[in-house]
């Protein structure tokens, strides 16, 4: 569930963080508008800032924005996927269990709303992604933002190792993202997703639940 890292720009058209400002103990004057949050239109100037604190956080949320486009097509390929293989499994359940009930039975089951057999949960879903092709742009922030994370020091919570590991799997380095995973000692649901991808060699970024 992305923040925005406190990213914020100013009235004067420089960006800050929330935790670096200064509480002054003054009133707020019931119209003072609310710390502005950065639009997408303003990710690729505060990726500029001198500020590496602020620079780690603008390309953290333009590697973010940057794929949004490749979700789009992963919805629709997931959704396409999903329909087509609970189709298959249903045609195949009721060819292997066709409804062997009489005319009567059936007519004496829709009186008393009686439902006939329908297939089980599907098992197991088939699962593929489109092909992601990261641009020069993209690489070129996710290079940025992994020294920016390995270099320490730049931000106010250390570097979060599956984010170190999933920069470097959407970079295709995968022999390095599995050294990351293999110090990591919490195995929650994204870790498993994460190695999950690794081990079958997918590189796009993917949805799961948690």
């Amino acid at each position: 569930m992305p923040s925005g890292g406190g990213l914020r720009k100013c009235k004067c058209g420089e960006f800050y963080l929330l935790a670096d400002a200064i509480a002054l103990g003054l009133a707020v004057d019931s119209d003072t508008p609310p710390a502005q949050f950065i639009l997408a239109a303003d990710l690729a100037d505060a990726t500029q800032s001198r500020n590496k604190s602020i620079e780690l956080a603008a390309r953290r949320e333009y590697w973010r924005y940057l794929n949004h486009d490749y979700r789009d097509l992963y919805r629709a390929h997931r959704e396409e996927e999903d329909k087509a293989s609970q189709a298959q499994w249903e045609s195949a359940w009721h060819i292997a269990n066709p409804d062997t009930r009489s005319i009567c039975r059936k007519l004496f089951d829709r009186i008393s709303f009686k439902k006939p057999a329908a297939p089980p949960q599907m098992p197991h879903k088939l699962f593929s992604v489109p092909l992601y092709q990261p641009t020069q742009l993209q690489r070129e922030n996710m290079n940025r933002l992994l020294d920016l994370l390995l270099e320490g020091g730049n931000q106010k919570f250390d570097a979060d190792p599956l984010e170190v590991a999933e920069l470097y799997r959407e970079l295709d380095r995968h022999n390095e993202a599995m050294n990351v995973l293999q110090a990591y000692t919490e195995e929650g649901a994204t870790f498993r997703v994460e190695r999950q991808m690794l081990d079958v060699g997918i590189c796009a970024p993917v949805r799961y639940l948690m």
